[in-house]
């Protein structure tokens, strides 16, 4: 264990540490991204299912922030790279709370009306009926 610390303390760089973050920065920009998309889509069909219309601004600052992830390869310092990855999750982010804040109400009815629509008459799952029953 002493010699693998050894190594890794001798050739782990400054260069070797900026590539790999930058390969991390990708990775996790991709996935916060592929989350907020189907996010959005799942919100999509909850508004078509009320009427309302789509949500083509959040899209819009959604796709801004993937087309900057690219990017995160070009900062040759680490600050530089951090304020780069600091804008495009901030970007991502500010859209989630955002959506959150904005359509909690609505994905709450829908998913409760979807419950009450698809519930399965189970005996004694109605609290009234089976006091009803025992009297």
């Amino acid at each position: 264990m002493d010699s693998l610390l050894l190594w890794i303390g001798t050739y782990f760089t400054e260069e070797t540490y900026m590539f790999y973050t930058k390969i991390q920065g990708m990775i996790w920009s991709l996935a916060d991204f592929l989350l907020i998309f189907f996010i959005l889509k799942i919100i999509d069909l909850v508004r078509a299912n009320e009427g309302k219309g789509k949500i083509f601004f959040r899209y819009l600052f959604l796709w801004s922030s993937a087309v900057l992830t690219p990017l995160l390869i070009l900062p040759q310092t680490k600050n530089g790279f951090f304020l780069l990855e600091s804008i495009i999750c901030g970007i991502q982010f500010s859209i989630l709370v955002y959506t959150v804040m904005v359509e909690r109400k609505r994905v709450f009815n829908f998913t409760h009306g979807m419950m009450i629509r698809n519930r399965r008459s189970i005996s004694g799952s109605n609290p009234s009926e089976t006091l009803e029953t025992l009297m």
